[in-house]
């Protein structure tokens, strides 16, 4: 059964808002969830605190990784140029 593209678009968007209204919920006081516990805008921060160190290192790596690639491009280029 093939999809159309607006339907994929709709359901899409649908999801979306139910991601926005995960978060929202919480913040604005609604009947939100809550999964064992713990809310969602508490569990958002925890995952954020415990992911951004990990996320700095992936970061420096790969600022790290493309420069030294660039380097070893501009080697060659020199030792072309002899």
């Amino acid at each position: 059964m093939k999809m159309n593209a607006a339907v994929k678009m709709i359901i899409g968007l649908l999801i979306a808002v139910a991601g926005i209204y995960w978060y929202a919920a919480d913040a604005l006081e609604l009947p939100g969830f809550s999964v064992l516990g713990t809310y969602s805008l508490s569990a958002l921060k925890t995952v954020f605190f415990g992911v951004f160190g990990v996320f700095l290192i992936l970061l420096g790596l790969l600022i790290a990784w493309i420069e030294y690639e660039d380097m070893k491009w501009e080697k060659e280029e020199k030792a072309g140029k002899k």
